[in-house]
C-alpha cells in the first residue's frame, strides 16, 4: 500500500495535475520549483551541453531522470511523516523519453531504491521525458570517467588515474560544502578542464527530508551521462574497503541507519539493471580492497599532505560549518592520516579527546573492541549485516580483508587518543 505518490515530470502542467491532495506530489523536473509546486535540476541541461564531451545516450539520459525523480522523492518526502518516523512507502512515476526498456526493470529499480533508502518503493514510467540534450561532440584524450565528490577517497583515485594511468574525466555534484574543495583539488591535479559539475537545486517548501539516502544515484546519473556523452565504458567510484561496506557498528546503526551509497551489492546491480537497460557503462570501485590509510600511503604528489588535507570528508557537513572531526566518515579519514605516516592539516571542528561520550565516537570504539580481533567468520557476519557480500570467492575474501584492516586503522588511531 503506498502512503504517497511521487508524479516526477518536466511538464508542469502535469506536474501541477498531479500535485494534489495530501498524499500525491508533483514533480517538475528539469524545472525551477516554486513554493508552491516543486521542482529540481533547472540548470542541468544548461551545464550539460556546455560541460559534456557529446550528446548522451537517450538510455542513460533517461536513468538520470529516475536518479533525480528518486532524490526529490527522497528530499520531499519527510520520514517524521511516515508511520514509524522513519520508513515511507513511496509511489514514483517517471516521465522518461522512452520507457519501452524500462518497464521490465522497475521491481528491480524499486529493489534497488529499498536497498539504499530503507524504504519501500513501488517505481512506474511513463512518456513524456525531457529531451536528451543536442550537445555538439568535441575532441578529447579521456579513458575514464570518475566520480569527484571533493572527498578524500575522491581525490586519492583521481590521483591515482592521472599519474600514469589513465586520463579522467572528473564529475561532480557541486554541493555548497563541497564546491571548494572540488575545484581546489581538480585545479591542483590540472584537471579543471576535464571536470563536468552539475547542481542542482530542489525546491519547495520546508522542511525538507535531511536524510538524503538516494544522493548517491544522482552521482551515478550523472556519471552514466557523462560516460556515454564521451563514448567511454569505464565509471568509476573510488572508495575504500571499510566506507563502501559500512557495517553497522552497533545494533541500532543496521538497515536503512546505514548508508549503502557505495557497497558493492549496489553497485553489481545498478549494472545488471544498466545493462538490460542499454546503457553501455560499467560502474566500478578500484579500492574495493583497500583501506582508506593504504590508499593514502600509496599517493605520490608533492603536496600530498596540503591536498589531502584541504579535500572534505564529512559525515554531517550539511548540519555544521565545517569538518567535525567526530562523525564516522572524519573518523576514518583521521585514521588514515596516522596510518600513512602523512600530516593532517584539517581544521577539525572537535577535539577528539574531548569527544569520548560522542555517539558515533562511542559506536566506533564498541565495534574495535569487539570485531578488531574477530575471526574471520565472525568479522563476515558482522560485514553480511550491510548487505549481501560479492559472489566470487576472490572478491568476497579481499573485501572482508580489507574492512578488518580499516577496522584496525580505527583502533589505532583511538589508541593515540589520550580520552578526557
Amino acid at each position: 500500500m503506498v502512503n504517497l505518490t511521487v508524479h516526477a515530470t518536466p511538464d508542469p502542467a502535469v506536474a501541477a495535475a498531479a500535485h494534489v491532495g495530501p498524499d500525491a506530489i508533483g514533480v517538475t523536473l528539469f524545472g525551477m520549483g516554486t513554493p508552491a509546486l516543486p521542482g529540481l535540476g533547472a540548470q542541468l541541461p544548461r551545464l550539460m551541453e556546455r560541460g559534456l564531451l557529446g550528446r548522451p545516450s537517450t538510455a542513460a539520459w533517461d536513468f538520470l531522470a529516475i536518479a533525480l525523480s528518486a532524490f526529490a522523492a527522497d528530499r520531499f518526502v519527510v520520514r517524521a511523516s511516515s508511520a514509524n518516523s522513519w520508513t515511507r512507502v513511496i509511489g514514483l512515476k517517471v516521465a522518461l523519453v522512452d520507457p519501452a526498456p524500462w518497464h521490465p526493470l522497475a521491481l528491480r529499480i524499486s529493489t534497488v531504491l529499498r536497498f539504499l533508502t530503507g524504504d519501500i518503493w513501488h517505481v512506474s514510467f511513463t512518456d513524456g521525458g525531457c529531451p536528451v540534450p543536442n550537445v555538439a561532440p568535441k575532441q578529447h584524450d579521456r579513458h575514464v570517467v570518475s566520480l569527484f565528490s571533493g572527498g578524500l577517497d575522491s581525490f586519492l583515485g583521481a590521483l591515482w588515474l592521472d599519474t600514469g594511468r589513465r586520463k579522467p574525466f572528473l564529475v561532480s555534484q557541486g554541493s555548497p560544502k563541497e564546491i571548494h574543495p572540488q575545484v581546489t583539488l581538480a585545479q591542483e591535479l590540472g584537471l579543471t578542464h576535464h571536470r563536468f559539475e552539475g547542481r542542482v537545486s530542489e525546491r519547495w517548501r520546508q522542511p525538507y527530508e535531511g536524510s538524503t539516502r538516494a544522493r548517491s544515484i544522482l552521482f551515478f546519473g550523472y556519471g552514466v551521462v557523462a560516460a556515454t556523452a564521451a563514448n567511454l565504458r569505464d565509471l568509476l567510484v573510488p572508495e575504500n574497503a571499510l566506507i563502501a561496506i559500512n557495517p553497522p557498528f552497533t545494533r541500532r546503526r543496521m538497515g536503512s541507519l546505514s548508508t549503502r551509497t557505495t557497497h558493492p551489492h549496489l553497485i553489481a546491480e545498478l549494472n545488471s539493471i544498466w545493462a538490460d537497460a542499454g546503457v553501455d557503462v560499467t560502474l566500478q570501485n578500484p579500492f574495493f580492497h583497500l583501506t582508506k590509510g593504504e590508499m593514502l600511503a600509496s599517493a605520490h604528489h608533492t603536496n600530498l599532505s596540503r591536498l589531502a588535507s584541504a579535500s572534505y570528508s564529512c559525515g554531517k557537513g550539511k548540519r555544521v560549518n565545517g569538518q567535525c572531526g567526530r562523525c564516522v566518515p572524519c573518523l576514518i579519514r583521521r585514521a588514515s592520516f596516522v596510518f600513512a605516516g602523512v600530516q593532517d592539516d584539517t581544521n577539525y571542528l572537535n577535539d577528539l579527546a574531548l569527544a569520548s561520550r560522542n555517539d558515533d565516537v562511542l559506536a566506533a570504539r564498541q565495534a574495535v573492541a569487539q570485531f578488531n580481533r574477530a575471526s574471520r567468520d565472525d568479522l563476515a557476519r558482522w560485514i553480511r549485516k550491510a548487505g549481501p557480500l560479492p559472489a566470487d570467492k576472490q572478491t568476497r575474501d579481499a573485501t572482508i580483508d580489507a574492512v578488518g584492516r580499516g577496522l584496525a586503522e580505527l583502533g589505532e588511531l583511538f589508541k593515540t587518543i589520550k580520552w578526557l
